[in-house]
């Protein structure tokens, strides 16, 4: 217990000093995302970014942009709820084609959607990571042990260092 705490603990100091608190509130809203909205809300809507409390999420189905509009104080209360603060404050739900997201493997899937949706409407280039970076993100891991953990920090690293040329 006292290993998961310091790691805990050192991951927070890793996360503010690298200011990567908005990418991880970002991913704890995209999980939970998937958690709450399941099938089929949650597997034909993608929400693909978190800026400035509003959530935006791409649907290419009108009827679920309706449903998505009319529970969407519900949807904020439920995620803030979770969150344990106030990060929400709006929903903006735009009629996009998608990859829809299937239980097999949302985590992959996920990210291949965000990335792909996130390329597709924005034609700034986009910053590859280079192999230096990669190598201090694989430093900066070496020490945890939870694989799922370890893919899931990989990933969000990886994805900071891509949005930020």
């Amino acid at each position: 217990m006292e290993k998961t705490q310091n790691l805990r603990n050192i991951l927070e100091e890793v996360a503010r000093t690298k200011q990567f608190e908005p990418k991880i509130l970002e991913q704890k809203v995209f999980d939970l995302w998937r958690k709450y909205f399941g099938v089929p809300l949650g597997t034909k809507t993608t929400p693909v970014s978190l800026s400035d409390g509003v959530l935006k999420i791409y649907t290419e189905y009108p009827p679920y942009r309706r449903e998505l509009l009319f529970l969407k104080q519900k949807i904020i209360a439920t995620l803030n709820a979770e969150l344990e603060q106030p990060i929400l404050t709006d929903l903006q739900i735009e009629l996009r084609q998608v990859e829809t997201i299937t239980p097999d493997d949302p985590e992959e899937k996920q990210s291949t959607t965000r990335r792909g949706s996130s390329e597709q409407s924005s034609p700034k280039t986009v910053h590859r990571t280079t192999p230096e970076e990669l190598e201090r993100i694989e430093q900066t891991l070496a020490s945890v042990t939870d694989t799922r953990l370890k893919k899931s920090l990989r990933q969000l690293f990886i994805t900071q260092t891509e949005d930020t040329p």
